[in-house]
């Protein structure tokens, strides 16, 4: 498996925020759960100025996100091989954070991470013979399945209410499919 460079962008295909990219504020290392992601990060990914950050800043939340993938090669009734992707994992862990401030204490500087205080995951069932099959174009069942690889993805993710931003992305192994 090949794994890519720490990736920091304040936007990610789905729900989260599509802010222009983060600044290198975001300081985060993905096996402890800690670090510091400046303001100007947190400002960029949600969207928001300065006032609205100084107010706001103790109520964001910070999450650590892994979606493990797996691409599978599957042949149902039909005998006609296609791909299919398995969620092996979703993990979500949420951090500890602070608020720091800039001298004289009312400019917040930014988030120091210290860590996750409590998590929660999820996982699929593998495609393997006799169980329903994940396109039913194909059939009822699956006949045969060999896995082709596996991708995970992690995401440091700023939320507060309804709004997410990731500020930094780690991927190992290929991508994967849509």
């Amino acid at each position: 498996m090949r794994l890519l460079p720490v990736l920091i962008s304040a936007a990610v295909a789905g729900s989260l925020s599509s802010a222009a990219p983060a600044r290198a504020g975001v300081t985060f290392d993905f096996h402890t759960n800690t670090g510091y992601v400046d303001a100007e990060d947190v400002l960029r990914g949600l969207k928001w100025d300065g006032a609205k950050l100084s107010r706001e800043a103790a109520k964001i939340k910070f999450e650590h996100n892994t979606h493990v993938v797996e691409t599978w090669s599957v042949t149902c009734d039909d005998g006609r091989p296609f791909d299919a992707a398995r969620a092996l994992q979703g993990m979500t862990e949420f951090l500890a954070a602070s608020v720091t401030y800039r001298a004289g204490g009312t400019e917040v500087a930014g988030f120091r991470l210290t860590g996750s205080n409590m998590g929660m995951s999820s996982t699929t069932v593998e495609p393997v013979p006799g169980v329903p099959c994940p396109d039913t174009a194909h059939g009822k069942t699956i006949r045969s399945s060999r896995r082709l690889a596996t991708t995970t993805t992690e995401h440091l993710i700023a939320e507060f209410a309804t709004t997410y931003a990731s500020l930094a992305e780690l991927r190992t192994g290929p991508e994967a499919p849509e």
